[in-house]
């Protein structure tokens, strides 16, 4: 009688490591560009070149006059989550839980909360179109977002530090960076409403289809990422 072959009777083990390349190129990468590009423009670029504000979402050029501060904190605490966040998620991924870890999460978790804050006032005077209800809808859906932001960033933070629960931490801050990702989404979304020359029609609308989807992709991915660690604990266990 033949012994089995053991690769067939032993349970394959997938490298922990694997995931972060997805990782790297799927939201690390246009995470950072997009924090480049945005804060390249406001921090630098606008200030050098003040007449670009006359081409550059000229409809908004008297709200971003009078709310300089929020809206530049909003832009600040955004583009540093943005850098933050993915660094911290490869970190978890390769690492675990290490100092380093811990350090970034820091940074994510106060830019977070100081951008989703100014989020929840600018969304009061965002763009609203010129649709009927556009005010509306477009305030609703920013000050949502803002609200759920902070909400998950509250709940990722109370699994680590009060309960001790890394699965709980580990599937609240996979869906409040996907929240954070929105900032790349909307702007893609943004050229092709452009592109489509419909920005004044559909603007309002990315109040809501910038971060909804995210969100809901987020929890999706957060509940598969706890799984494969649980199956991965059972097998080495």
């Amino acid at each position: 009688m033949v012994a089995p072959d053991a690769s067939s009777v032993l349970p394959v083990r997938t490298s922990p490591h694997r995931g972060y390349v997805t990782v790297i190129l799927l939201v690390a990468v246009p995470s950072m560009l997009v924090a480049l590009a945005m804060s390249s423009l406001y921090f630098v670029v606008m200030p050098a070149m003040p007449f670009l504000r006359d081409y550059y979402f000229n409809q908004q050029e008297q709200t971003y006059a009078t709310y300089v501060l929020p809206l530049f904190g909003h832009i600040a605490g955004g583009t540093t989550a943005l850098i933050a966040g993915p660094i911290n998620l490869v970190n978890a991924l390769r690492n675990g839980y290490t100092r380093t870890h811990r350090v970034f999460g820091t940074i994510y978790a106060v830019a977070v909360a100081f951008s989703a804050t100014c989020a929840i006032f600018m969304s009061f005077h965002a763009y609203p179109g010129i649709i009927p209800g556009g005010r509306f809808i477009v305030t609703s859906g920013f000050c949502t977002l803002g609200i759920v932001w902070l909400f998950t960033l509250a709940m990722a933070l109370r699994g680590i530090l009060i309960k001790g629960d890394i699965q709980a931490h580990r599937f609240w801050i996979i869906t409040n960076f996907s929240l954070t990702f929105a900032a790349v989404v909307i702007r893609g979304e943004n050229g092709a409403i452009i592109a489509a020359d419909m920005f004044s029609r559909l603007y309002p609308w990315l109040a809501w289809a910038s971060w909804v989807p995210c969100v809901i992709v987020g929890m999706l991915l957060a509940r598969q990422v706890n799984r494969s660690r649980a199956r991965r604990a059972a097998l080495s266990g």
